[in-house]
């Protein structure tokens, strides 16, 4: 599991560091145009921490905040009035099928918690509604491998080909499935050989909050203007968003 302290940094950073502010950004308009609002809809954020990436969500419908450790689950509770926290292993969800319609799975599915990526996105299929939406976004580029993710338990990266297959072998139709943060990719390779020598380490979350005086949030910025009519090719980031079928 994530370190207790680590939760900590992310709810206290959240607001502030480029990264988050950039990732709600890239989810808002990735997800957004592709909801097909109901009355009755209510949302899934899936193993969401502290929230820090999806708390815009409860903006639009109801919003159950699912995580296995306790302590993300009570700073997001006083950190997002609006979320419903649900302590839950994403190994074992305790919702029915066609619970929701959306998902929402940032970050979860490259953990050492979840040995099976594929059978959790197939429970993600089960309990989205016929229409609905699954989006996932995981780290990308085994090549990538660095200190952070020995701090944060990771188990492995997906290129985007394997988590479009993830998707694709939940029965889920791909609607797009794209790399993002491909500026930050030359760093990150540094970053991990500095690693490697050990001349690096540390969470990322305590480095370079600002974006280097918010160079990376506008790189961030003119991407994401790029990924409105283009896909990414690389990145360190892997998004996949599929619909359950009708």
């Amino acid at each position: 599991m994530m370190d207790a302290d680590e939760y900590r940094r992310m709810a206290a950073n959240s607001d502030r560091h480029w990264w988050y502010r950039s990732t709600r950004a890239l989810l808002r308009q990735l997800i957004e145009p592709q909801l097909r609002l109901q009355p009755d809809d209510v949302f899934l954020d899936a193993a969401g921490g502290t929230g820090a990436t999806g708390a815009w969500l409860h903006e639009h419908a109801p919003t159950v905040l699912a995580d296995y450790e306790a302590v993300a689950l009570q700073i997001a509770r006083d950190a997002a009035p609006g979320y419903r926290p649900v302590q839950a292993d994403l190994n074992h969800l305790p919702f029915a099928e066609g619970s929701f319609s959306l998902v929402l799975c940032v970050t979860a599915l490259y953990h050492r918690l979840n040995p099976d990526p594929a059978a959790v996105v197939r429970d993600f299929a089960r309990i989205v509604r016929p229409g609905g939406l699954v989006c996932l976004m995981e780290p990308a580029n085994k090549r990538l491998w660095r200190s952070h993710d020995e701090i944060t338990h990771a188990a492995r990266r997906f290129s985007l080909a394997e988590l479009r297959a993830t998707a694709d072998g939940a029965g889920l139709e791909i609607i797009r499935a794209t790399y993002a943060y491909s500026f930050l990719t030359p760093p990150a390779f540094i970053m991990g050989w500095l690693d490697r020598r050990g001349k690096g380490g540390g969470s990322d979350v305590d480095r370079n909050q600002s974006g280097l005086g918010g160079i990376l949030g506008v790189l961030a910025t003119l991407e994401r203007r790029l990924l409105r009519h283009f896909n990414m090719p690389f990145g360190l980031s892997a998004i996949v968003i599929g619909r359950k079928p009708l």
